[in-house]
């Protein structure tokens, strides 16, 4: 008779459970889903609506996300230690990746899939870096979403515009954004710019009694730029205290 407990191949693959870890999401073929839903493009704000109520609604229920950022159709959830499960990975991953799933799914009444991985980080200083570099991204990606529609605006097919764009430089997607849009890629909404978080504050109130602290849920749309010192800062702040919660 075969074991076929085994034969789960993952099912035992372990990350280290007292040390935090980045959990990021992904649709799966989401233009597709985009054109079958008639979103907005570049940007449906609809889109980014939903995408942050699924870390609201797991911090809700105390799972322990401390800090999420998200743009166009990804999720990064910064999980803190203890990690749920003793850290195995195959729960990690496809937990995240169905709850987000089933969230887009109910709200937009379509069939919509997500993906997911895992990023291994020493401390915070290492989920900094990480929220830089998709921070960055974001900004690509706004540049990459906007220089598309521009030249589809002239009739040129999908698969036209992103030849005709790859290999240019940030200057040249720029110009044709304005001069195709006539708009300034730097005014768009920072949402679209920079990204949304979703993160864990603490609040004091004063009260008769003296200082009260409150814990709260906030989603933040205009994020400073993560390799700032500010952006930096604000990122080391968030992460503190939303471990701080575990």
């Amino acid at each position: 008779m075969s074991d076929w407990k085994e034969r789960e191949l993952f099912a035992e693959l372990k990350i280290p459970s007292d040390l935090p870890v980045i959990v990021r999401v992904d649709g799966w073929r989401f233009r597709r889903v985009a054109e079958e839903l008639c979103l907005e493009r570049p940007y449906d704000r609809r889109l980014m609506e939903v995408l942050v109520d699924v870390p609201r609604g797991l911090m809700d229920i105390n799972f322990p996300v401390a800090f999420a950022f998200m743009f166009s159709d990804e999720i990064s959830f910064v999980i803190s230690p203890p990690l749920p499960w003793n850290g195995r990975l195959e729960k990690l991953v496809t937990i995240l990746a169905s709850y987000t799933a089933g969230k887009l799914s109910e709200r937009f009444g379509a069939t919509i899939a997500f993906d997911g991985r895992v990023v291994l980080v020493k401390d915070t200083e290492e989920i900094i870096d990480y929220m830089i570099w998709r921070q960055d991204e974001a900004w690509r990606n706004a540049l990459n979403s906007y220089a598309l529609k521009a030249l589809e605006k002239e009739g040129l097919s999908r698969r036209e515009a992103a030849e005709k764009l790859r290999g240019k430089r940030a200057e040249e997607l720029h110009e044709i954004i304005f001069q195709k849009l006539g708009v300034n890629i730097t005014k768009i909404p920072a949402w679209q710019r920079r990204g949304v978080v979703v993160r864990r504050v603490i609040k004091v109130k004063g009260t008769e009694f003296g200082p009260v602290e409150r814990r709260a849920i906030e989603s933040d749309w205009e994020l400073p730029l993560f390799s700032s010192p500010e952006g930096r800062e604000y990122l080391r702040k968030s992460l503190i205290a939303g471990m701080s919660v575990f």
